[in-house]
């Protein structure tokens, strides 16, 4: 079992996992009923992803997405029973965000913040999505390494901002979700789940290949476990 234990500082984290999540969602799904794709789609999701982690980093890591979660453990930076608690209330975050945004909706016909691929062969579009996660994924890592200590006080702009660059690449292509769970919330209200796979297929193999470049090819030394 290692440090993981439950107590007070683990529900503080697990709570902050859960709201920011639901801040990312209820925003992000408000911002999607409006627009999907162009560049003020992407910046205003990567503001978002800016000012959930501006808010909660400091007591969760904002994390926010599950592949970021499990690219932690591989990397060693977290322990697996804690990426466990992390999947879970990441999940209940983004069902609980995507309800208010659908709640707060007036015209609920338009299968509000549903992922949809563009019209071009689903094994090219798991490769595009495939390619923008790694970059979003290796943009922790950087964070995560030791070497980057210094500018951890830039850690929210750095990843709004990459997430924006990467969404404003993949949005016409995939939806830029880069986070399964924004695109799986919806997925299940809608029952819609068509191209859902290839969201999951290109989200695990660039948590693989990123986590195990990285911890066994990139890293200089031991990455420092959470606290």
């Amino acid at each position: 079992m290692g440090n993981f234990k439950f107590d007070k500082d683990l529900l503080k984290k697990l709570l902050a996992e859960f709201t920011g999540t639901a801040m990312i969602l209820t925003l992000g799904c408000c911002l999607s009923t409006y627009s999907s794709s162009g560049p003020n789609y992407a910046i205003g999701w990567g503001l978002i992803y800016l000012a959930a982690i501006h808010t909660f980093a400091f007591l969760s890591g904002a994390h926010l997405n599950p592949a970021v979660s499990a690219t932690a453990t591989i990397v060693g930076v977290m322990e697996w029973q804690l990426m466990l608690c992390y999947w879970l209330v990441q999940l209940l975050g983004a069902l609980v965000g995507f309800g208010m945004a659908y709640v707060a909706m007036p015209n609920k016909s338009g299968k509000i913040c549903l992922t949809t691929l563009g019209n071009y062969d689903e094994v090219k579009l798991m490769g595009i999505e495939l390619f923008m996660m790694m970059m979003f994924l290796f943009a922790y890592c950087g964070i995560w390494d030791k070497r980057s200590e210094s500018a951890y006080d830039s850690v929210s702009a750095r990843v709004g901002f990459i997430f924006a660059a990467l969404c404003c690449a993949s949005a016409y292509y995939t939806g830029g979700t880069l986070n399964f769970y924004r695109s799986l919330a919806p997925a299940i209200v809608h029952v819609t789940f068509g191209g859902l796979w290839c969201i999951f297929v290109a989200h695990l193999l660039a948590t693989i290949v990123v986590a195990l470049l990285w911890r066994f090819l990139i890293a200089a030394e031991e990455p420092q476990p959470m606290e």
